[in-house]
């Protein structure tokens, strides 16, 4: 009974929590991006190769967001083409995600911190109540596919929904296409045989296929001068401390970002190799590599922190780090200042770091006992 009474109090602040920040003016402009896309979209013109009806921010660059997305601004645009559309819809998603897994484990024992982080970390009420970002739908979705795949090498029935929550996750924002690397966890004799098995499987091929698909009007539909994903790519940056060093020491912002994109692409090969070699279980090499991925990318945005989530919900030993890490994800607003805008990024790539050192050190990093 008390703890009844606990949860429904945490729920009523997490709830007015949620209206505060629905109140809150957006911080950035990306809510004005998705609305312009959706009017585009209703006027009759393709988002990815005519300029937006309205002005907003970097409106010389045409939208690389997947076709589902744009489809869903012009609902949104549609109904009320302002932020507070967006910033309910966002927020109406998150909610009952919430919910659903609270009432899914209301049977069962579930970590008090993990309660707490689900109803009251600064990414929910921030970066959805308050901007309107929708990454989160993807990550629960993505979620949804890795759940599907786990149990005792996934029924077919449960396989078949794999499908369905990684293709949607991935027409969403891309995120379901990493869903296909849960699969085979003990059927292997070795990590380098079931690498082999689950990049030949269908449903990688499928993932990476459909991952493609979504991608592919950005560059087919959109003039080379005008393409965001290309100047993305090579160019944006946000409270990237590496970047900014090699900015110190006279290279250009496109050359560090070009170094730094190389240099995660070098540890997630280390990762792999440490993995082959059984150094690291699959659940230490993917949580790792993932959260490396996401903490020295070179655009610092806390919003794509959304990523994490499944592996808070699915992976006991990884989710306090990863909690922690997405309890520090605002600081990248840091990035916005002159003197301070290398500090968020060093103080969470030094969290990440002696934290990882620590999970995978207590699950046995440096021995050579049997892959688990």
């Amino acid at each position: 009974m008390e703890r009844l009474r606990t949860l429904r109090a945490a729920l009523a602040l997490a709830l007015v929590a949620r209206l505060g920040f629905l109140l809150l003016p957006p911080f950035s402009t990306d809510t004005g991006r998705f609305l312009a896309d959706g009017q585009t979209l209703l006027a009759g013109l393709n988002p990815y190769n005519s300029p937006p009806p309205v002005a907003i921010e970097y409106a010389h660059l045409r939208s690389f967001y997947p076709p589902l997305q744009e489809l869903s601004f012009a609902v949104l645009a549609y109904i009320h083409p302002r932020p507070i559309t967006v910033k309910l819809f966002a927020g109406f998603a998150e909610l009952a995600f919430v919910l659903w897994f609270l009432r899914r484990k209301r049977h069962k024992p579930t970590s008090p911190w993990l309660i707490s982080f689900l109803l009251l970390n600064p990414l929910s009420l921030h970066e959805v109540w308050r901007e309107g970002h929708l990454d989160h739908i993807a990550a629960y979705l993505l979620y949804f596919a890795i759940a599907a795949l786990r149990p005792a090498l996934a029924a077919q029935a449960r396989t078949a929904r794999s499908y369905l929550y990684a293709a949607v996750s991935t027409a969403w924002k891309f995120a379901g296409v990493l869903a296909f690397m849960w699969q085979y966890r003990r059927r292997a004799d070795s990590p380098l045989q079931r690498i082999v098995q689950v990049v030949k499987s269908p449903l990688a091929l499928f993932s990476c296929a459909f991952f493609a698909l979504q991608l592919a009007p950005a560059f087919v539909f959109t003039p080379f001068a005008e393409r965001g994903l290309t100047v993305y790519a090579n160019y944006w940056h946000h409270g990237n401390a590496f970047v900014h060093a090699f900015e110190y020491f006279g290279f250009s912002a496109a050359h560090g970002v070009w170094l730094v994109q190389r240099g995660i692409l070098v540890l997630l090969a280390v990762v792999g190799l440490f993995y082959i070699l059984r150094r690291v279980t699959f659940s230490g090499a993917y949580h790792f590599a993932l959260g490396s991925l996401v903490v020295f990318f070179p655009v610092q945005h806390p919003w794509y922190f959304f990523l994490l989530f499944p592996g808070i919900l699915l992976s006991p030993s990884w989710r306090p780090l990863l909690m922690l890490i997405c309890m520090l994800a605002p600081l990248s607003y840091l990035g916005y200042t002159k003197d301070f805008r290398s500090y968020g990024f060093v103080v969470t790539v030094t969290v990440w770091l002696a934290g990882s050192y620590r999970v995978l050190a207590r699950n046995h990093f440096t021995s050579y006992l049997p892959y688990r």
